[in-house]
């Protein structure tokens, strides 16, 4: 009995390990996405602060420089907030939060610059849900985008094809996150203006049980690592 009990106790034990080493690591890989946020915002900032060609130009480009530098906090702010809400997610079972209300935070997201002369567009978002019971995304809207902004699920067929479904809602799982990809879920939105690099599109995301909750996208092309 007693041989088979420290058996049982090593298993947990190295069960407890994987699971606080997997944690860790969503952890760090949720923590480079925020700083390589932080750093497209930057680069967009400084790209467009060496750019000269004449003085209607330069007029754009300050122009364009202020929008980024007003909008820059507003962008900053709720990424350092859910950056917190991610870490506290590694201790969420210790510290009593299975069974509690869900709690949502969003980071500010990416929208793709259109192909071509295209004008839809996908954006996406790193949803963090630090309660202890799941809620579901169930829509989003955007002052920016003509209609509604649509939540679509991304698929490849057996024989290699890509295509796209709406679907009504995705769940946020409790002590989980959501994140969106072009492979996954994105939300899709028709712009009222042609987007530029740089460009901060508003979005108002809703859920199940949490309320509306705003948040911001940076433009940014499809190639960006952001």
């Amino acid at each position: 009995m007693t041989e088979t009990a420290n058996t049982a106790n090593t298993a947990n034990t190295a069960n407890e390990t994987t699971g606080t080493a997997n944690e860790t690591a969503n952890e760090t890989a949720k923590a480079r996405r925020t700083e390589r946020a932080v750093q497209a915002v930057q680069a967009v900032q400084a790209g467009n602060a060496v750019q000269a060609g004449g003085p209607v130009h330069e007029a754009k480009t300050g122009k364009r420089n202020r929008r980024l530098a007003d909008a820059l906090p507003v962008v900053l702010a709720p990424l350092a907030a859910c950056a917190v809400a991610l870490g506290g997610l590694t201790t969420w079972v210790g510290t009593g939060h299975a069974g509690t209300p869900a709690r949502i935070d969003v980071v500010p997201g990416r929208v793709y610059l259109p192909y071509g002369d295209g004008r839809e567009t996908a954006a996406f978002f790193d949803i963090a849900n630090s309660g202890g019971s799941g809620d579901r995304l169930t829509g989003a809207t955007s002052p920016s985008a003509l209609g509604e902004v649509t939540l679509t699920r991304h698929r490849v067929t057996g024989a290699g094809g890509a295509y796209r479904d709406e679907v009504a809602s995705t769940g946020v799982p409790a002590g989980g996150e959501l994140s969106m990809s072009p492979h996954g879920v994105s939300l899709t939105l028709l712009p009222k203006e042609r987007l530029r690099p740089g460009d901060i599109v508003p979005f108002t995301l809703r859920f199940e049980h949490g309320g509306p909750i705003r948040t911001v996208a940076v433009v940014v092309r499809p190639t960006s690592s952001f």
